[in-house]
């Protein structure tokens, strides 16, 4: 039996479709999406199975996620740290495990504040 998605914004099942559906083309080796249309919500699949990455995204949310990325990612990409320990750092910080993927714009904002705070002492 299929499993089915339901968006986080309005409740109604979502698409399975390739992501080309947002981007025009597909993106990365897995490229298969949930999408609900009428939110403009959607979130990837681990290895075009079935199973979300995180949860829905809609363009405000898609936007602090990304900026959160972009305070996060460049500390271990210039090789300053180890991508591991970014994340142990915001884990000792939060409390608890840090997914951006899973966050909602709140918490974005308090990741890209207390990463500024611990990385730049």
């Amino acid at each position: 039996m299929e499993p089915e998605v339901t968006c986080t914004y309005c409740g109604k099942p979502a698409e399975w479709v390739e992501n080309k559906e947002v981007y025009g083309r597909n993106y990365g080796t897995s490229y298969m999406i949930w999408l609900c249309r009428p939110c403009d919500a959607y979130v990837g699949c681990h290895n075009n199975t079935k199973t979300p990455k995180g949860s829905f995204a809609n363009r405000e949310l898609r936007q602090a996620r990304k900026a959160a990325h972009a305070v996060i990612d460049p500390l271990w990409q210039s090789g300053k740290y180890r991508r591991k320990t970014v994340y142990l750092r915001l884990k000792e910080a939060f409390g608890e495990e840090v997914h951006v993927g899973e966050s909602d714009v709140q918490r974005c904002k308090e990741i890209i504040e207390t990463a500024k705070l611990i990385f730049t002492r």
